[in-house]
């Protein structure tokens, strides 16, 4: 069974093979190149369909078809596709959208080729489903595209991508020069950044996205490239703009416009001064015309220094706030734009201490500590302002797990809300929430755009819990564990799926060894953190050894086993979820044997020409710890 089984579905019986002679008839280039990369060369043993047609439209009696096999109104729904084998196979949306998910089930439901009979509906739960990352480094531009090509296997339908000073202005390349000196400065060690946020002065600041761009940034074409490819994927692309606050990169060349007049590394703008509207508006004028968006996120979240200079000082903090939203707002609507904001100014909300946060008034302490901290002052409410900005103004709710009562506040003005920083799997209530007209989720990356950042920092892992609950109206809490358990499985497939159909050829003794899998585990505990903001993956300390392979001819070959990466601790709790397991999820698959934990991973086997004598581990530290192997397998 797929893990996204169409939610109304029927199997028939019976099944053939797609191959290479299936004759494909689609005006999608896209869907005809998905297909055909997913058969080989070679005719299965069996037989196979002669066709799989793609129709863009849904006929009368398919309507009919659905309506009696499943006692449901097909839903006009751009979205939707119904999938019909009997001899061949028939593939029917609205939208060449619909059917390029259609396509995407066909994918995850094939098995070495064969596809079994079915009559099938579906259709998603929200309107966005989406992630949140930053621009990649040079280097990473190919995983970036396999990450969306990730993500639109799983039928997500939105990516919003924080530009900051990681692209190209052709009007201003003073901004380049400058993040780029400035994330170099910032990336000196690991948690520089932090100890500039929380430990150095007596104000608060922004958190500092230097792994944007990988501390540098991309051309116009390059960036352009990787737009295009995310819409010819059919995803939509939310450009995201960050101003007012998170202006590091654009107040370093201009320090003029800081609203702290005193903070060497300013990151408010100040709203009374025209000239940060001429800065901020060269700066999207560039970006609308790479991006072509229909919708910027312009950020305004984490908004601190409030009324702080002479040309604000004695203004209501919440008309500073929303006219600068809606200053910007006038300046998008006339290119046919809509605007976005992080939304937790326009809360008064509290967290579960009574502690005042978002929007709330607050008393200031050093370093956040609200019991041992300095206190620096007063922060001035902005909530407010929900009463002052336009009602079209689209919301991202990152309060979620605050306090659920929050997004009242949204609902009872009729703005658009969106979650943000979406976490699926620490999500209550998903089914009564969204059927307040939510429009979806965002999951949020703030680390550098890297395979394994996005695995340690259990971004992965909720892509793909998230892509549930997107996609089966009948997910609800009771389904936790079950879906937790899922994900990780069809993780760890995707992530291994050559290897893992290897495993299960009958040939894999006369071809030779391509990999080698292993379920190992340690008593070795290094407690969860997660890589983001300039706290970067200190490789050294989670290197626990090597498995040493030696070959038959006396030449031999080391495999990394990296806490974190590839192993974890055996004493994890599945009680509820705990982030250990997550930081491992994709590539491995963690498994209960008996009261510990193991961990199934893969390795690719350097030299598949060589016939391997053994296998032995050689730890990397004298420390008192241990790895303990259960089993390896020889693929």
């Amino acid at each position: 069974m797929a893990y996204l089984q169409p939610q109304y579905f029927k199997k028939l019986d019976g099944g053939k093979y797609l191959s290479c002679e299936t004759k494909i008839s689609t005006d999608s280039p896209l869907i005809e190149k998905a297909l055909e990369n997913a058969v080989s060369c070679c005719c299965p043993d069996g037989e196979t369909y002669k066709s799989v047609s793609f129709v863009r439209d849904v006929p009368c009696d398919i309507r009919k078809k659905v309506s009696e096999e499943f006692a449901v109104e097909f839903k006009d729904d751009d979205e939707a596709y119904v999938i019909d084998i009997q001899d061949d196979i028939m593939v029917y949306s609205l939208t060449e959208k619909g059917l390029f998910y259609g396509c995407m089930t066909l994918l995850q439901m094939m098995e070495d080729q064969y596809i079994e009979r079915m009559f099938a509906y579906d259709y998603p739960v929200c309107s966005v489903r989406g992630v949140k990352v930053y621009l990649p480094g040079r280097g990473n531009i190919p995983y970036f595209k396999e990450f969306v090509d990730m993500i639109t296997y799983y039928k997500y339908n939105t990516i919003m991508i924080e530009v900051g000073g990681a692209m190209e202005y052709k009007r201003r390349p003073e901004i380049n020069e400058k993040w780029v000196e400035y994330c170099k400065e910032m990336s000196e060690y690991s948690g520089k950044t932090i100890d500039i946020q929380e430990r150095t002065f007596k104000w608060y600041k922004n958190s500092i996205h230097v792994e944007n761009g990988e501390g540098s940034y991309l051309t116009q074409e390059e960036v352009r490239d990787l737009v295009n490819y995310c819409k010819e994927r059919h995803l939509n692309v939310i450009a995201e703009v960050p101003s007012l606050s998170h202006c590091d990169y654009l107040l370093l060349p201009y320090p003029e416009l800081r609203e702290r007049q005193d903070d060497p590394y300013p990151d408010t703008y100040c709203p009374s001064n025209p000239k940060s509207y001429e800065v901020l508006f060269d700066v999207l004028d560039e970006v609308i015309d790479v991006f072509q968006p229909e919708i910027i996120n312009i950020g305004h979240d984490e908004y601190y220094s409030i009324a702080i200079c002479d040309k604000c000082k004695g203004k209501k903090a919440e008309e500073i706030f929303a006219n600068d939203i809606k200053k910007i707002m006038e300046y998008l609507s006339a290119r046919g734009i809509k605007t976005m904001i992080w939304g937790e100014k326009l809360l008064n909300a509290y967290d579960s201490k009574g502690r005042p946060q978002g929007g709330a008034e607050k008393k200031m302490y050093m370093g956040w500590d609200y019991e041992n901290g300095e206190f620096l002052g007063i922060m001035p409410a902005t909530y407010k302002a929900i009463d002052l900005v336009p009602r079209d103004l689209k919301i991202l709710h990152w309060y979620w797990g605050v306090d659920e009562k929050l997004e009242e506040d949204f609902h009872a003005r009729g703005f658009e809300v969106t979650y943000g920083n979406f976490a699926g799997s620490q999500f209550r209530n998903w089914k009564k929430r969204i059927s307040r007209g939510v429009k979806g989720g965002i999951i949020s990356n703030w680390s550098t755009l890297k395979e394994e950042n996005l695995q340690r920092n259990g971004m992965l892992f909720e892509v793909m819990y998230a892509a549930r609950m997107f996609w089966d109206n009948d997910y609800d809490d009771h389904m936790h564990d079950q879906v937790r358990d899922e994900a990780l499985k069809e993780l760890y497939r995707y992530k291994h799926k050559a290897a893992l159909e290897r495993a299960m050829s009958s040939n894999v003794a006369e071809d030779g060894c391509e990999y080698i899998k292993v379920l190992h585990t340690t008593d070795r505990r290094i407690e969860y953190k997660l890589f983001y903001d300039g706290v970067f993956i200190e490789h050294d300390k989670y290197a626990l050894g090597e498995y040493v392979v030696e070959y038959e001819d006396g030449s031999s070959a080391e495999l990394p086993i990296v806490y974190g990466g590839n192993i974890s601790n055996k004493d994890v709790s599945w009680e509820k979820i705990d982030n250990l397991i997550i930081e491992v999820a994709s590539s491995t698959l963690p498994l209960r044997v008996g009261d510990v934990t193991y961990y199934e991973t893969i390795y690719r086997n350097p030299h598949p020409e060589k016939k391997i004598r053994g296998i032995s581990v050689k730890k990397s530290k004298d420390e008192g710890y241990n790895i303990f192997v259960k089993a390896v397998e020889l693929i």
